[in-house]
Protein backbone atom coordinates (compact mmCIF):
# COMPACT_ATOMS: atom_id res chain seq x y z
CA UNK A 1 0.00 0.00 0.00
CA UNK A 2 1.03 3.58 -0.83
CA UNK A 3 1.36 6.59 1.29
CA UNK A 4 -1.62 7.54 2.53
CA UNK A 5 -1.89 11.69 3.58
CA UNK A 6 -4.76 13.51 4.02
CA UNK A 7 -4.77 17.70 4.20
CA UNK A 8 -7.39 19.95 6.16
CA UNK A 9 -7.57 23.25 6.61
CA UNK A 10 -9.35 24.50 10.03
CA UNK A 11 -8.86 28.32 10.59
CA UNK A 12 -5.19 29.00 10.39
CA UNK A 13 -4.23 25.79 11.51
CA UNK A 14 -3.39 23.15 9.32
CA UNK A 15 -2.48 19.27 9.92
CA UNK A 16 -0.93 16.89 7.90
CA UNK A 17 -1.84 13.34 8.75
CA UNK A 18 1.12 10.54 7.67
CA UNK A 19 0.27 6.76 8.74
CA UNK A 20 -1.38 8.07 11.81
CA UNK A 21 1.46 10.51 12.48
CA UNK A 22 -0.09 14.26 12.51
CA UNK A 23 1.99 17.13 11.48
CA UNK A 24 0.99 20.45 12.70
CA UNK A 25 1.20 23.55 10.50
CA UNK A 26 0.09 27.25 11.36
CA UNK A 27 -0.38 30.01 9.18
CA UNK A 28 0.86 32.86 10.36
CA UNK A 29 3.59 35.01 8.80
CA UNK A 30 4.27 36.42 11.96
CA UNK A 31 5.39 32.74 13.37
CA UNK A 32 7.61 32.34 10.10
CA UNK A 33 9.31 35.80 10.51
CA UNK A 34 10.08 34.80 14.11
CA UNK A 35 11.27 31.05 13.67
CA UNK A 36 13.06 32.35 10.39
CA UNK A 37 15.37 34.80 12.32
CA UNK A 38 15.93 31.81 14.84
CA UNK A 39 16.99 29.36 12.16
CA UNK A 40 19.27 31.82 10.95
CA UNK A 41 21.13 32.68 14.21
CA UNK A 42 22.01 28.42 14.34
CA UNK A 43 22.99 28.43 10.22
CA UNK A 44 25.64 31.52 11.02
CA UNK A 45 26.91 29.99 14.31
CA UNK A 46 26.98 26.07 12.74
CA UNK A 47 28.71 27.49 9.69
CA UNK A 48 30.83 30.30 10.67
CA UNK A 49 32.21 28.65 14.27
CA UNK A 50 33.27 25.40 13.22
CA UNK A 51 35.11 26.79 9.98
CA UNK A 52 36.73 29.86 11.96
CA UNK A 53 37.89 28.22 15.66
CA UNK A 54 36.63 24.61 15.84
CA UNK A 55 38.38 23.13 12.34
CA UNK A 56 41.63 25.39 12.45
CA UNK A 57 42.29 24.53 16.11
CA UNK A 58 41.80 20.83 15.75
CA UNK A 59 44.27 20.78 12.76
CA UNK A 60 46.89 22.42 15.07
CA UNK A 61 46.07 20.22 17.74
CA UNK A 62 45.08 22.61 20.06
CA UNK A 63 41.34 20.76 20.50
CA UNK A 64 40.28 17.21 20.86
CA UNK A 65 38.18 15.77 17.80
CA UNK A 66 35.59 15.22 20.98
CA UNK A 67 34.97 19.12 21.18
CA UNK A 68 34.27 19.16 17.52
CA UNK A 69 31.79 16.52 17.75
CA UNK A 70 29.95 17.97 21.01
CA UNK A 71 29.48 20.99 19.19
CA UNK A 72 27.55 19.54 16.07
CA UNK A 73 25.87 16.89 18.70
CA UNK A 74 24.71 19.94 20.32
CA UNK A 75 23.71 21.88 17.20
CA UNK A 76 21.95 18.70 16.01
CA UNK A 77 19.69 18.93 18.78
CA UNK A 78 18.90 21.77 18.64
CA UNK A 79 17.49 22.11 15.10
CA UNK A 80 15.75 18.49 15.89
CA UNK A 81 13.77 19.72 18.64
CA UNK A 82 12.92 23.14 16.82
CA UNK A 83 11.66 21.50 14.21
CA UNK A 84 9.92 19.01 16.05
CA UNK A 85 8.89 21.47 18.43
CA UNK A 86 6.99 23.65 15.26
CA UNK A 87 5.45 20.97 13.37
CA UNK A 88 3.92 18.50 16.51
CA UNK A 89 0.47 18.46 17.68
CA UNK A 90 0.41 20.58 20.83
CA UNK A 91 -2.88 18.64 21.48
CA UNK A 92 -5.34 20.07 19.73
CA UNK A 93 -9.00 18.38 20.16
CA UNK A 94 -11.46 17.28 17.35
CA UNK A 95 -14.06 18.12 16.77
CA UNK A 96 -16.02 15.23 18.13
CA UNK A 97 -14.23 13.83 20.95
CA UNK A 98 -14.92 11.09 22.97
CA UNK A 99 -15.76 11.66 26.08
CA UNK A 100 -15.31 9.20 28.85
CA UNK A 101 -18.05 8.61 30.61
CA UNK A 102 -16.01 8.45 34.24
CA UNK A 103 -14.74 11.88 32.95
CA UNK A 104 -17.34 13.77 31.60
CA UNK A 105 -17.66 15.81 34.86
CA UNK A 106 -14.37 17.10 34.14
CA UNK A 107 -15.25 18.65 30.73
CA UNK A 108 -16.42 21.95 29.80
CA UNK A 109 -17.80 23.72 26.78
CA UNK A 110 -15.32 26.45 24.93
CA UNK A 111 -17.82 29.65 24.89
CA UNK A 112 -15.43 30.62 21.55
CA UNK A 113 -15.67 27.30 19.17
CA UNK A 114 -18.68 25.86 20.89
CA UNK A 115 -16.54 22.34 21.63
CA UNK A 116 -16.10 20.21 24.40
CA UNK A 117 -12.90 20.47 26.05
CA UNK A 118 -11.28 18.75 29.51
CA UNK A 119 -10.32 21.53 32.05
CA UNK A 120 -7.06 23.07 31.97
CA UNK A 121 -7.47 23.07 27.99
CA UNK A 122 -8.03 26.55 26.26
CA UNK A 123 -8.56 28.33 23.21
CA UNK A 124 -5.89 29.62 21.42
CA UNK A 125 -6.81 32.69 18.92
CA UNK A 126 -4.26 32.68 17.29
CA UNK A 127 -4.85 29.29 15.67
CA UNK A 128 -8.42 28.94 15.92
CA UNK A 129 -8.65 26.08 18.41
CA UNK A 130 -8.51 24.73 21.30
CA UNK A 131 -5.54 22.92 23.09
CA UNK A 132 -5.29 20.35 26.01
CA UNK A 133 -3.18 22.27 28.89
CA UNK A 134 -1.76 24.84 26.82
CA UNK A 135 0.97 26.71 28.51
CA UNK A 136 1.04 29.71 25.81
CA UNK A 137 1.33 30.43 21.92
CA UNK A 138 4.94 30.74 21.06
CA UNK A 139 5.90 32.96 18.00
CA UNK A 140 9.39 31.51 17.68
CA UNK A 141 8.27 27.86 16.89
CA UNK A 142 5.39 29.15 15.19
CA UNK A 143 2.99 26.84 17.24
CA UNK A 144 1.30 26.37 20.06
CA UNK A 145 3.11 25.04 23.42
CA UNK A 146 0.66 22.03 24.99
CA UNK A 147 0.27 18.89 26.58
CA UNK A 148 2.09 16.62 23.49
CA UNK A 149 4.70 19.07 22.52
CA UNK A 150 5.70 20.66 25.70
CA UNK A 151 8.69 18.25 26.28
CA UNK A 152 9.56 19.57 22.93
CA UNK A 153 9.76 22.74 23.83
CA UNK A 154 11.46 22.22 26.85
CA UNK A 155 14.47 20.12 24.85
CA UNK A 156 14.61 23.45 22.29
CA UNK A 157 14.95 25.67 25.22
CA UNK A 158 18.30 23.19 27.14
CA UNK A 159 19.80 22.82 23.98
CA UNK A 160 19.71 26.15 22.56
CA UNK A 161 21.33 27.65 26.29
CA UNK A 162 23.90 24.52 25.91
CA UNK A 163 24.96 25.37 22.17
CA UNK A 164 24.55 29.46 22.87
CA UNK A 165 27.31 29.10 25.94
CA UNK A 166 29.57 26.30 23.79
CA UNK A 167 29.44 29.36 20.90
CA UNK A 168 30.17 32.27 23.75
CA UNK A 169 33.21 30.23 24.88
CA UNK A 170 34.76 29.19 22.25
CA UNK A 171 34.56 32.68 20.86
CA UNK A 172 36.43 33.52 24.34
CA UNK A 173 39.01 30.87 23.86
CA UNK A 174 39.72 31.88 20.77
CA UNK A 175 41.23 34.92 21.37
CA UNK A 176 42.26 35.18 25.37
CA UNK A 177 43.19 31.15 26.18
CA UNK A 178 44.02 29.08 22.70
CA UNK A 179 47.31 29.53 20.88
CA UNK A 180 47.50 31.57 17.79
CA UNK A 181 46.74 30.19 14.58
CA UNK A 182 49.69 29.12 12.40
CA UNK A 183 48.16 28.38 9.63
CA UNK A 184 45.55 31.34 8.50
CA UNK A 185 44.12 31.65 4.61
CA UNK A 186 43.51 35.45 4.66
CA UNK A 187 42.13 34.83 0.89
CA UNK A 188 39.12 33.59 2.62
CA UNK A 189 36.14 35.89 3.34
CA UNK A 190 35.67 34.89 6.59
CA UNK A 191 39.27 34.87 8.20
CA UNK A 192 39.70 38.57 6.58
CA UNK A 193 36.52 39.35 8.45
CA UNK A 194 37.35 37.22 11.65
CA UNK A 195 36.83 39.27 14.34
CA UNK A 196 33.09 41.11 12.66
CA UNK A 197 32.31 37.61 12.15
CA UNK A 198 32.99 36.65 16.14
CA UNK A 199 31.08 40.04 16.81
CA UNK A 200 28.38 39.27 15.74
CA UNK A 201 28.41 35.72 16.82
CA UNK A 202 28.79 36.55 20.52
CA UNK A 203 26.13 38.91 20.36
CA UNK A 204 23.47 36.75 18.94
CA UNK A 205 25.07 34.61 21.82
CA UNK A 206 24.45 36.83 24.74
CA UNK A 207 21.02 37.74 23.66
CA UNK A 208 19.33 34.42 23.26
CA UNK A 209 21.35 33.20 25.97
CA UNK A 210 19.52 35.13 28.34
CA UNK A 211 16.52 35.52 26.94
CA UNK A 212 16.01 31.60 26.75
CA UNK A 213 17.50 31.11 30.34
CA UNK A 214 14.39 33.19 31.81
CA UNK A 215 11.98 31.40 29.61
CA UNK A 216 13.70 27.92 30.62
CA UNK A 217 13.56 28.71 34.12
CA UNK A 218 9.94 30.30 34.10
CA UNK A 219 8.85 26.70 32.25
CA UNK A 220 10.77 24.73 34.96
CA UNK A 221 8.93 26.45 37.71
CA UNK A 222 5.93 25.97 36.10
CA UNK A 223 6.14 22.15 35.82
CA UNK A 224 7.76 21.82 39.59
CA UNK A 225 4.33 23.36 40.53
CA UNK A 226 2.03 22.02 38.19
CA UNK A 227 0.62 25.08 36.63
CA UNK A 228 0.84 26.17 33.08
CA UNK A 229 1.71 29.74 32.31
CA UNK A 230 -1.78 30.54 31.28
CA UNK A 231 -3.18 29.67 34.63
CA UNK A 232 -0.37 31.55 36.19
CA UNK A 233 -1.61 34.89 34.32
CA UNK A 234 -5.13 33.96 35.58
CA UNK A 235 -3.94 33.86 38.88
CA UNK A 236 -6.82 30.96 39.25
CA UNK A 237 -4.39 28.83 41.01
CA UNK A 238 -4.11 28.75 44.86
CA UNK A 239 -0.44 28.23 46.18
CA UNK A 240 0.59 27.83 42.79
CA UNK A 241 4.15 27.99 44.57
CA UNK A 242 3.70 24.72 46.12
CA UNK A 243 4.60 21.58 44.31
CA UNK A 244 1.03 19.34 43.88
CA UNK A 245 2.90 16.78 42.94
CA UNK A 246 6.76 14.93 43.49
CA UNK A 247 8.94 16.73 40.16
CA UNK A 248 9.38 13.60 39.18
CA UNK A 249 5.82 13.17 38.12
CA UNK A 250 5.41 16.23 36.84
CA UNK A 251 8.04 15.89 34.47
CA UNK A 252 7.30 11.80 33.80
CA UNK A 253 4.35 13.56 32.59
CA UNK A 254 5.30 16.06 30.16
CA UNK A 255 8.12 13.85 29.00
CA UNK A 256 5.94 11.02 28.84
CA UNK A 257 8.35 8.81 30.41
CA UNK A 258 9.58 7.78 33.72
CA UNK A 259 13.28 7.00 32.03
CA UNK A 260 14.88 10.25 32.52
CA UNK A 261 17.52 9.55 30.17
CA UNK A 262 14.85 9.61 27.49
CA UNK A 263 14.36 13.26 28.76
CA UNK A 264 16.76 14.51 26.72
CA UNK A 265 16.61 12.76 23.53
CA UNK A 266 14.28 14.40 20.97
CA UNK A 267 14.49 12.00 18.25
CA UNK A 268 11.71 9.78 19.70
CA UNK A 269 8.13 9.32 19.88
CA UNK A 270 6.40 10.68 23.35
CA UNK A 271 3.70 8.23 24.83
CA UNK A 272 1.94 9.91 27.38
CA UNK A 273 1.00 8.72 30.42
CA UNK A 274 -2.39 8.31 31.64
CA UNK A 275 -3.02 10.70 33.71
CA UNK A 276 -6.85 12.34 34.66
CA UNK A 277 -7.53 15.89 32.88
CA UNK A 278 -9.28 16.97 35.95
CA UNK A 279 -7.62 19.76 38.17
CA UNK A 280 -8.43 21.33 41.58
CA UNK A 281 -8.76 24.86 40.30
CA UNK A 282 -8.48 25.40 36.43
CA UNK A 283 -9.45 27.58 33.55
Amino acid sequence: MGLREYLFFLGRDTCLCSMGQRIHFVVDPQGWCCMGLIILAWLYNTVFIPKVILFPHYEEGNISVVAVLCYYFCSLFCIGSLLRASVADPGKLPENPKIPITEREYWELCNKCNMMRPKRSHHCSRCGHCVRRMDHHCPWINNCVGEDNHWLFLQLCFYTQILSSYTLILDFCHYYYFLPLKKENWDVFVFRHELAVLRISAFMGLIILGGISRLFYTQLMGIFTDTTGIEKMSNCCEDISRPRKPWQQTFSEVFGTHWKILWFIPFRQRQPLRVPYHFANHV
